[in-house]
């Protein structure tokens, strides 16, 4: 296959594509990412470049996305597992289509959840629900941790580390431990309902999502597990997770939105991303009731072997 295009600010910028070839060719990235044995400017790739996320590919992974995100087992390891194997670049269109499929699973959290989200919508204008702007200043008091994300460097660690299949192995491991030891403590909160966490609670919640920023750590499993561990009941620490989630997930999104807005001259072929977004969405929701449903009979121990299966495979992978 033999492509034509510019180099701008030391970018490649997709341009012809051969009469025997039909595809669309995504060479976004730095010259020389291209597909296998593609011809760039008369000069040929290595074989080893990394591959093109194409719009089965991008379903695949939307799905796996919208089943992990919300069952305890990591999306975000999962995905980076599944572009290692495939040989997607993670600092190119795999870390962005990892953001893209997040933010698709926020909005089955914000359906799902609703209803909870509406009151702590009409909490910020109306006076009469205190429990309302309770949980909105424990939600807030929960999401500060990840400042620490915003520190120079710290995405450029977590981007390189979504490449790194011993990393992304041991980190499965921890996600496994981390079930295991934490189950419902004896005396915790058995009410029903909308229960509002103390800001003691919610600073060590947000702390476990600060961890779960790595992936292999699962961003639900290990809020969840550190609301088992202050003494919440199953029902309440998986809904304070998933609201805690939206501030978290939006935030990554924006960054990530703000990035492509930097970079003018990048051509980045749209299809996979809306499939990826379309797929992640429906099958979220449908993964966040299932998780809701065995939470409630089993809780978190069901995940433990799959974890420790898994964690496996990425370290004879690696």
């Amino acid at each position: 296959m033999v492509v034509s295009g510019a180099v701008l600010h030391g970018r490649f910028v997709w341009g012809s594509v051969g009469p025997n070839d039909r595809s669309r060719v995504n060479l976004v990235g730095d010259l020389g990412r291209a597909t296998n044995g593609t011809v760039v400017s008369g000069e040929t790739v290595p074989e080893t470049a990394p591959a093109v996320l194409d719009v089965w590919t991008a379903a695949w992974l939307g799905a796996l996305q919208g089943i992990a995100e919300f069952l305890p087992i990591s999306s975000s390891g999962h995905l980076s597992l599944a572009q290692a194997v495939l040989g997607i670049d993670p600092e190119q269109g795999g870390h962005r289509f990892n953001v893209v499929v997040h933010a698709a699973t926020l909005l089955a959290v914000l359906w799902v959840y609703r209803a909870d989200v509406a009151r702590l919508a009409r909490s910020l204008v109306r006076a009469d629900d205190p429990e309302g702007r309770r949980m909105v200043g424990a939600l807030v008091v929960g999401s500060s941790p990840l400042g620490v994300v915003l520190l120079p460097g710290v995405r450029d660690q977590v981007t390189r580390a979504e490449g790194n299949l011993v990393a992304i192995g041991c980190a499965f491991l921890v996600t496994a431990a981390l079930l295991l030891a934490c189950r419902p403590r004896r005396g915790s909160d058995p009410r029903p309902g909308f229960v509002v966490p103390s800001w003691r609670q919610a600073v060590l919640i947000g702390f476990a999502q600060l961890f779960a920023v790595m992936p292999g750590v699962s961003r639900a499993g290990s809020t969840i597990a550190a609301g088992l561990a202050v003494g919440l009941n199953h029902r309440t620490a998986a809904r304070f997770s998933f609201l805690l989630s939206l501030p978290a997930v939006g935030a990554a999104a924006l960054l990530e939105a703000l990035d492509m807005m930097h970079e003018p001259h990048a051509t980045v072929w749209a299809a996979p991303y809306v499939v990826g977004f379309c797929v992640s969405l429906l099958v979220g929701l449908l993964a966040l009731r299932l998780l809701l449903a065995i939470l409630n009979r089993r809780g978190l121990i069901p995940f433990v072997p799959y974890l420790v299966v898994v964690a496996l495979v990425s370290l004879w992978l690696a």
